[in-house]
């Protein structure tokens, strides 16, 4: 490359991080702003603004490449314009899935299936899944009489199981015990960089919610973001597999999104396995796992004993 263009390369290199500077200072507070109060996008499409925004990184990631291969500036320079493209793409683009549930069907466009215990469309609001505990057993009665007979049909009546339970005739009569856990999940390929954004109603204090990308046609492998009320750390990011379960990033202290009001969740993940999750557009968990590095199967959600609706969730991915 002759002098002259060299000399254009570097220019255009310095000029363009200028401008990156300026325009991501004046574009990023509108797009926080419109991310956290606007209502929700089309999840297929991005808006204007972050449109060009979109365009001058990928404009000012070709000229660092260009102006690297080239040597035509300061390595730190060049470090530091990709570091700064880096912090503001989103290479998700692929709108892989999006549903908000205001047909009143979840079993379709896209199909959901229920694993375990209940799930229904509660109209304007969302996916819901209610964990109602069991009914205590009544304690025996008390005085005189009543109690010895109490406790002398108890007496029979446990020798009687035990016998059947021997036997194998154990009566099929009795009452099934309460669902304590409420699975779904739907399946389609999502790419192992992804971001998943969705709307979060908790309506009680108890019990966990967990749900991510999942690998395997049992869905009981991937990533999954664990939510637990009262609980410290209050969120967690975990990573399962046949080898268990291992933790990959938490918060430090507990979360409490019973507040009668909808969350914004989303969960992003990139091509070297970086992760962020962000509530409400405030940066929750940040860290790296490459435990997956292929495609994953679909996506699953798990509660154990709490109430949850889910408003509406939009996942894309990469090329």
């Amino acid at each position: 490359m002759s002098t002259t263009r060299t000399s254009r390369v570097f220019a255009a290199a310095r000029g363009i991080g200028l401008a990156a500077l300026v325009v991501v200072g004046a574009t990023a507070p509108a797009w926080a702003a419109e991310q956290r109060y606007s209502t929700w996008p089309d999840p297929s499409r991005t808006g204007p603004g972050d449109g060009r925004l979109q365009e001058m990184i990928d404009a000012l990631g070709a000229l660092v490449d260009e102006a690297e291969r080239a040597r035509a500036a300061d390595p730190r320079l060049l470090r530091d314009l990709r570091d700064l493209a880096r912090r503001f793409e989103r290479p998700w683009r692929t709108l892989i899935f999006s549903d908000d549930f205001s047909d009143g069907d979840f079993t379709a466009n896209p199909a959901w299936t229920v694993t375990a215990g209940r799930y229904w469309v509660q109209q304007g609001y969302g996916l819901r899944s209610a964990i109602t505990p069991a009914a205590p057993a009544p304690s025996p009665s008390t005085g005189g009489a009543g109690q010895k007979e109490g406790l002398a049909t108890a007496i029979i009546g446990s020798i009687l199981n035990q016998a059947l339970s021997q036997k194998g005739r154990q009566s099929s009569q009795q009452p099934a015990a309460a669902p304590d856990r409420a699975a779904i999940h739907v399946a389609g390929e999502i790419t192992n960089a992804f971001s998943i954004r969705l709307e979060i109603t908790s309506w009680e204090g108890k019990g966990h919610l967990q749900f991510g990308p999942y690998q395997g046609a049992a869905a009981d492998g991937g990533y999954r973001l664990a939510y637990r009320p009262g609980a410290s750390p209050g969120l967690e990011l975990l990573r399962v597999s046949g080898r268990g379960v291992g933790i990959v990033g938490s918060i430090t202290g507990p979360l409490v999104l019973e507040d009668q009001r909808t969350h914004v969740i989303e969960w992003t993940r990139d091509a070297f396995g970086a992760m962020t999750v962000t509530i409400d557009g405030k940066e929750q968990i940040r860290a790296t796992d490459r435990g997956f590095r292929e495609p994953f199967d679909g996506f699953a959600m798990v509660n154990r004993g709490g109430d949850y609706i889910l408003g509406r969730i939009a996942i894309h991915g990469t090329k």
